[in-house]
């Protein structure tokens, strides 16, 4: 596993490659649609608005860090890199 040394969040992360940012991206990628679906799947009433549960807030609250790690990592990470994973990932 990789190890980043992180000197703040407004600071980008030094030697950041384009293998690093993909090998640490995607897990959380994943993460965020898991939970995404998993909210999505909840029913809706009429005025489109979930019935707040127990199990709905445990889900949000995985979506919510799993969102905000995938933000400080990009907010890590050069925009040049970043360029470089949307086109080696564009799937068409």
């Amino acid at each position: 596993m990789y190890q980043i040394k992180v000197l703040s969040l407004s600071k980008q992360i030094e030697i950041m490659t384009l293998e690093i940012y993909t090998a640490l991206r995607l897990p959380i990628d994943q993460r965020v649609n898991k939970y995404s679906d998993i909210l999505n799947s909840f029913d809706k009433n009429a005025s489109g608005m979930v019935e707040v549960s127990e199990e709905f807030k445990s889900a949000k609250d995985a979506y919510e860090i799993a969102f905000n790690e995938l933000r400080v990592l990009n907010g890590a990470t050069s925009n040049e890199i970043k360029r470089q994973f949307s086109r080696a990932n564009r799937g068409w």
